[in-house]
């Protein structure tokens, strides 16, 4: 296979999808100052879905492209992690109009965030034994069941799977509160002392 310049294994997958992320986000926060109610649900809709896609699933795009490209498996990985990398990074930089850096780093703790890491785990690791059953069906000898890349899936599948079970996903964000009050002293109610 191979190995292209640095712009066309690592840029090239990642731009498109970085593009489609910034410009969908963009609708998706102007539609509501539209007048016409149908048109904004309309355009909300199509863009959070779009949003929604290039943030979650991404990944599954990017690492073929940049696999196939021949990026190494650092390349791919940071590749297949720019785009919701930077939406978190996004979140956080709103937050901070209201909150402090630590509790702004903090909430990259978030559940949403755990079980996006989880999902590109599993994306990541899935694309990663896909690429290489591709490889091999082309007659290239190479293994297609990799350690690193099942034990990614069975990470992200485990932390997830374990999120959801617990209530849904509510019992996790409860003790991700407590936490965030245990730390911040937020809504504590601990009166001022003289």
């Amino acid at each position: 296979m191979e190995r292209l310049d640095f712009r066309k294994r690592f840029v090239f997958p990642v731009l498109p999808l970085l593009f489609l992320m910034i410009c969908s986000w963009i609708v998706y926060n102007l539609a509501w100052r539209l007048d016409n109610h149908s048109v904004h649900r309309v355009l909300a809709l199509v863009s959070g879905t779009l949003l929604f896609l290039s943030v979650a699933c991404g990944a599954a795009i990017v690492y073929p492209l940049a696999f196939f490209r021949g990026a190494s498996l650092k390349e791919r990985i940071i590749a297949s992690s720019v785009v919701p990398f930077i939406w978190m990074t996004k979140e956080c930089v709103r937050l901070f109009i209201s909150f402090s850096f630590l509790e702004c780093l903090y909430y990259y703790l978030n559940p949403l965030n755990i079980w996006l890491l989880c999902g590109l785990c599993v994306e990541m690791g899935t694309a990663e034994m896909i690429c290489r059953f591709r490889l091999r069906k082309r007659g290239e000898d190479v293994n297609v069941f990799v350690p690193l890349a099942a034990g990614a899936i069975c990470v992200g599948l485990f932390i997830g799977i374990l999120i959801f079970i617990l209530g849904e996903g509510e019992t996790f964000y409860a003790r991700y509160l407590e936490l965030y009050r245990f730390f911040f002293n937020a809504g504590t109610g601990i009166p001022f002392t003289r």
